[in-house]
């Protein structure tokens, strides 16, 4: 990316939603990341401007209508999400605004979400800024980690680098299960074990989950890419390194399935599964994130093997691409497909799709690619204003929450995707 979001032309606010023309690739993907560019600015005004809560830090939940629900807590997960977004578009553009709203972000969740008697972070906190929810969840912390290793790369903050050691410490000492290898999913406000585990109400109450690992890897590799660049000491660097390596192969060797083109989402403490759902958007973006992780840890081995699975996991999502082009949320073990378009499947999907057409230059993940961003730009992009909706203009909205902002509705999904397909076009645009 140069170390700059390529700025675009003033007049150049409005995405086409017309029928792409196929051009040739180069052609497609110079267009590609136009429009991408376009949205990533557009991802920032919006958020900058409608995001801010005047009182303290940001709104917990802003609905399809753009009005803020003042009574909805924050949560630890919408505003690591903010702080990794502003932080990654400061890095990415240095405008000032993003730097200003990072700092804002990075406010909150020092000043209160964390929890300095166990090194760790609070699940939730009042409209007021006083913890609510004080469990510890691990899927909490990797998100934290992530967002505070994008924050001291953006900014050099030495302070937000240790905050981020020493969450990476406590979750390596209470949150590792050891016996069987991987990352238990939660303890309580003090660091105790609890009963109930589960990330969200839709979720099994299971020891271990896909989910929770996929974020682990993403962090641990954000983690050492930050340590890395910033300096650290070689003991430190060794140990995170350690880390990012145990995660990968657990990611390869328990959760990836046999088959290879699909992941099991829960799992016992042994690793044997409880589920047999398919979710597509988990899938696809696990494709690119355990190639990223391969690439931080950088020996060829590591990066080949993680090459195979993401283009497996790729070729497999390509059975949940709908008649739309999009991608549909998942399939049930009889095979039914829950046909919705849910705007972080999509955004994970183009940027999974166009990865695995730069890993394989098959043609069949750049049409997937490109047929994703129509159906983005027609269907989940609110152009009169919003972000992205919840579930497209295709689908029941019966089943959505309505919420432009909330608790997992957050600029991580759709400003990655923005970010990452820019960085993707142009790498191979120049190649």
């Amino acid at each position: 990316m140069n170390g700059r979001v390529r700025s675009v032309a003033q007049d150049d606010t409005v995405i086409t939603r017309s029928t792409r023309v196929l051009h040739p690739r180069s052609a497609s993907l110079n267009l590609l990341e136009a429009e991408s560019q376009v949205e990533f600015k557009r991802l920032i005004s919006w958020w900058s401007t409608h995001a801010v809560r005047p009182e303290i830090g940001f709104w917990g939940a802003i609905d399809e209508a753009g009005v803020p629900l003042g009574d909805c807590e924050p949560s630890i997960i919408l505003n690591t999400r903010l702080l990794w977004f502003f932080s990654s578009a400061f890095s990415a553009t240095g405008y000032e605004v993003c730097r200003a709203q990072a700092h804002r972000a990075y406010e909150m969740i020092t000043q209160h979400f964390y929890d300095p008697s166990t090194s760790t972070f609070v699940w939730t906190i009042t409209p007021q800024g006083v913890p609510s929810n004080r469990r510890k969840q691990t899927y909490a912390q990797a998100f934290a980690i992530y967002a505070l290793a994008a924050y001291a790369q953006a900014t050099q903050e030495t302070a937000a680098l240790e905050l981020a050691f020493k969450a990476f410490d406590q979750v390596q000492r209470h949150f590792s299960e050891s016996r069987y290898g991987g990352w238990i999913e939660a303890l309580g406000p003090d660091l105790e074990p609890i009963s109930d585990v589960r990330l969200s109400e839709k979720d099994l109450n299971a020891p271990k989950s896909m989910n929770t690992h996929l974020h682990i890897l993403e962090a641990y590799s954000a983690l050492y890419s930050t340590a890395q660049k910033l300096g650290v000491g070689a003991a430190r660097l060794h140990t995170i390194e350690l880390a990012l390596r145990e995660a990968v192969s657990v990611m390869t060797s328990h959760i990836v399935h046999p088959k290879g083109n699909t992941l099991g989402l829960f799992f016992d403490l042994d690793w044997t599964p409880q589920s047999v759902i398919r979710s597509f958007g988990h899938d696809i973006e696990a494709s690119w994130l355990i190639y990223e992780a391969a690439c931080a840890l950088g020996d060829r081995v590591t990066i080949a093997q993680a090459q195979e699975t993401a283009l497996a996991l790729a070729n497999g999502a390509l059975e949940g691409v709908s008649t739309y082009g999009g991608l549909y949320e998942e399939m049930e073990a009889n095979g039914h497909i829950r046909q919705l378009h849910v705007w972080w499947i999509q955004a994970e999907a183009l940027v999974g799709f166009l990865n695995a057409f730069h890993l394989s230059g098959d043609d069949v993940f750049l049409t997937a690619a490109l047929r994703v961003w129509d159906f983005i730009k027609t269907y989940q992009i609110d152009h009169e204003g919003g972000e992205w909706q919840e579930l497209s203009r295709v689908d029941d909205q019966s089943t959505a929450s309505g919420l432009m902002v909330g608790p997992w509705k957050c600029p991580y999904h759709t400003g990655r995707a923005m970010l990452e397909t820019i960085k993707l076009t142009q790498a191979m645009v120049a190649s």
